[in-house]
C-alpha cells in the first residue's frame, strides 16, 4: 500500500528508503520470519471478495515447470535489458566497520514513560498500516469513545482515537492512550453497544498499563515487523489481562449508558469471522495479540447480566439508520488507493499510474510503505518501495543512497550501471549489504517515473545470488506506467445495507441485490445464521462491487504563450505561425 501522497524531500532519501530498507537478525531466519508475518492472521481460503492486498502463494504444479518458467522469465530478462554506452562498475571503498550500536532499552515504569513510548511508536504505526481519513466516521469514533472516558481511571496522558485501513477486524492500543480501531472491526460490528465494549476494552489496557507491565521496550524491532507486528510486541496481552479489559470494558459501557453485553456478542461474531477464513488479508487480526478462550464470551456475558444499566441514546441515534447508517459506503477488503494484486500477481496501484509483476509463486504483502514477495525456497525477497526525487538528477540520488547507512545497514557496492526500463530512466546496483546481523546480497534497480523514485530490491541469502539474477530483470523490467484504461479498470467492494423483503432469507437476498459476499460470510457480517428467516425490513450488511474513481491527476497550468503582444490572430481564428530554421521545424 505504497502511499500517493509522497512530497519531495529536500535533502535526501534517507527518510523514506530507511523505513523501508531490511535488517536481518540471522541469515536462517531471515525470510522465515517475513513469512510467519505474513501467515500470522488468517491463513487463505477459497471464497469471498478477490484479494487485493495480499495474495496466497500459488504454487507450480510441478517443479520441472516451476524451473521452466523461472528459466523464461531469466531469459526474458537479459534479453530486454538495454543499457547504455555508459554502463560500468565502480566499486566504493573500504571502511573500517563500525562498532554495533547497541539496542536502547527502557522499562516502562510509569504512566509517563507509557505516553513516551506510545509517541515514538504512533508515526512509524501509522506510516506503516495508514489511517482512514474520512473525517465523520473518524469523528463518531471519538465521540463514542469520549462518552466511555467520563468513567475511565484518571491517567496523566491525553487518549487519541484512530481508525487504521486494516481489512480484518482488529483493535490495538499503544502505551499512553494511543487506541486504533480497524475499518475491518467497524464493519463487523452490529451496533453501538458492540462497538463501545470494545473501545472500553482498549481504554482499560491502556489505563491499567497492561502492555507496561509485560513488555521491555526496545528501539530497535526485528526489519520485518509491519506496523502492527509492532504493535502486537507493545500491546501484547495475557488471558488474565483480557478478562480485566472485558470487565473494566464492561463497566465502563454499563456506566455511559450502553448494553455491558455488547462485548460479548462482539466476540463471539468475531469467532466466527476467524473461523470462516476469508483470505483478504494476512496481516494479523485482533485474537493474534487478545488470547481468546470459549469460556471468555461466557464470562462476558454472565458479568454483563449482573451490571445494572439504563439506556441512553447512542451518538449513532442522530442517524435514520442508527450504527448501520454509519458504516454504510465502507470498503471491505483491501483499498486500490494502496495498490491492489491482480489474479496473475500484477500489482497495480491506480493513483500513482503504474503496474509490475511479482512472480508467480511467491508469497506477497502490500502495506503502506513497501510491498514484498517472499521466494517459495524462503532464500529470497523482493521489495518496492517509492520516494520522491524533486528537482534532482537519478544518478545523485542513487549516490546519496549508497553513501548513507539505512536503519543500520550498508552496501559495498561492486557494479553500477545506467539502463532503461521501457522509456524510463533507471540504474542499477549490485553489491553485498551488510547489517549488524549478517550479509545479504543486494541487487537494487533504481526507477525514475513521474516525479517518484520507485527501488526494486532484491535480497538473497548464501549463494543464490545467480539463481535469481533473471528474476529481479524480469521483475524490474515488468515495471509500466498505467494507462487510462488500465487506471479505471479497477473495482472496489463496499459495504451497502439493503433491507429484507417478506419471507426472504439471506441467499433470496443475496441474489436480489448481487451481494458479491458468500452468503456464509454474509450471515457472519450481519451475527446471524445463513438459514435464518429475515424479518420485513430488516436491514442487512451486504457487499456490492462499484467502479473504482481514481483522483484526477494534477497537472501544473500550462506556461502562457511568449507570442509578441499586438500579433493579429488568422482569420479562423487560430494564432500566427512562427518562421522556424529548419533544423528547428521538428522540435
Amino acid at each position: 500500500m505504497i502511499d500517493s501522497t509522497l512530497d519531495p524531500p529536500n535533502d535526501s532519501m534517507t527518510n523514506d528508503l530507511s523505513a523501508t530498507l531490511i535488517r536481518v537478525q540471522s541469515k536462517a531466519a531471515i525470510f522465515v520470519l517475513l513469512l510467519a508475518i505474513a501467515l500470522l492472521g488468517s491463513a487463505c481460503a477459497k471464497g469471498g471478495p478477490p484479494l487485493s492486498g495480499s495474495r496466497p502463494s500459488e504454487s507450480a504444479p510441478n517443479a520441472q515447470e516451476a524451473a521452466g518458467t523461472e528459466q523464461a522469465e531469466a531469459e526474458t530478462g537479459e534479453a530486454s535489458e538495454t543499457a547504455t554506452e555508459e554502463e560500468g562498475s565502480e566499486e566504493t571503498s573500504e571502511g573500517e566497520e563500525e562498532e554495533e550500536e547497541r539496542p536502547q532499552r527502557a522499562v516502562l515504569d510509569t504512566e509517563y514513560d507509557d505516553a513516551r513510548v506510545g509517541a515514538d511508536q504512533t508515526p512509524l504505526i501509522e506510516a506503516e498500516l495508514g489511517l482512514v481519513e474520512d473525517e465523520e466516521l473518524n469523528r463518531y469514533v471519538r465521540s463514542v469513545a469520549l462518552r466511555l472516558l467520563r468513567y475511565a481511571p484518571i491517567r496523566p496522558f491525553d487518549y487519541e482515537f484512530k481508525i487504521v485501513d486494516q481489512s480484518v477486524p482488529n483493535a490495538f492500543a499503544l502505551p499512553g492512550g494511543k487506541i486504533y480501531v480497524s475499518r475491518g472491526l467497524l464493519a463487523l460490528a452490529t451496533s453501538e453497544d458492540e462497538l463501545a465494549g470494545v473501545l472500553g476494552h482498549e481504554i482499560t489496557h491502556a489505563a491499567e498499563r497492561h502492555a507496561s507491565a509485560r513488555l521491555e521496550y526496545s528501539r530497535r524491532f526485528s526489519p520485518f515487523s509491519i506496523g502492527f507486528v509492532r504493535a502486537a510486541k507493545i500491546a501484547a496481552y495475557g488471558r488474565d489481562q483480557e478478562r480485566d479489559a472485558d470487565r473494566g470494558g464492561q463497566i465502563m459501557a454499563a456506566l455511559a449508558g450502553y448494553d455491558p453485553n455488547g462485548i460479548a456478542r462482539f466476540l463471539r461474531k468475531l469467532d466466527a469471522s476467524e473461523r470462516y477464513v476469508v483470505g483478504w488479508s494476512r496481516i494479523p487480526s485482533f485474537f493474534a495479540t487478545h488470547p481468546t478462550s470459549p469460556q471468555r464470551s461466557s464470562l462476558a456475558l454472565n458479568r454483563g447480566a449482573e451490571l445494572e444499566w439504563e439506556r441512553v441514546p447512542g451518538v449513532s441515534a442522530e442517524n435514520p439508520d442508527g450504527y448501520y447508517g454509519v458504516i454504510d459506503g465502507l470498503i471491505l477488503g483491501d483499498d486500490p488507493a494502496g495498490g491492489v494484486f491482480d489474479d496473475e500477481n500484477r500489482f497495480i496501484h491506480p493513483e500513482l499510474r503504474f503496474s509490475i509483476r511479482f512472480p508467480q509463486g511467491w508469497d506477497t504483502m502490500n502495506s503502506q510503505q513497501a510491498v514484498r514477495a517472499l521466494a517459495p525456497k524462503r532464500d529470497a525477497q523482493l521489495e518496492l518501495t517509492a520516494t520522491g526525487a524533486g528537482d534532482r538528477e537519478l544518478d545523485d540520488l542513487v549516490d546519496e543512497f549508497i553513501e548513507s547507512e539505512f536503519d543500520g545497514m550498508t552496501i559495498r557496492v561492486r557494479e553500477r550501471r545506467p539502463l532503461k526500463i521501457g522509456e524510463l530512466p533507471a540504474v542499477r546496483i549490485e553489491g553485498r549489504a551488510k547489517s549488524p546481523f549478517g550479509s545479504l546480497n543486494a541487487n537494487i534497480t533504481f526507477v525514475l517515473y513521474d516525479g517518484l523514485v520507485y527501488r526494486l530490491t532484491l535480497l538473497t541469502i548464501g549463494d543464490a545470488a545467480s539463481r535469481y539474477r533473471g528474476r529481479i530483470r524480469a521483475f524490474a523490467h515488468s515495471f509500466r506506467p498505467l494507462d487510462e484504461e488500465g487506471v479505471h479498470s479497477l473495482t472496489v467492494t463496499r459495504l451497502r445495507i439493503a433491507r429484507a423483503l417478506e419471507q426472504e432469507t439471506l441467499q433470496s437476498l443475496s441474489e436480489r441485490t448481487r451481494n458479491e459476499l458468500e452468503v456464509v460470510f454474509t450471515g457472519v457480517l450481519n451475527g446471524i445464521y445463513a438459514s435464518t428467516p429475515l424479518d420485513y425490513r430488516a436491514p442487512v450488511k451486504i457487499g456490492i462491487v462499484e467502479p473504482y474513481l481514481p483522483r484526477p491527476v494534477e497537472r501544473p497550468p500550462e506556461e502562457e504563450s511568449d507570442a509578441p503582444s499586438g500579433t493579429e490572430p488568422n482569420q479562423d481564428g487560430t494564432e500566427p505561425r512562427e518562421e522556424t530554421a529548419p533544423d528547428d521545424a521538428n522540435n
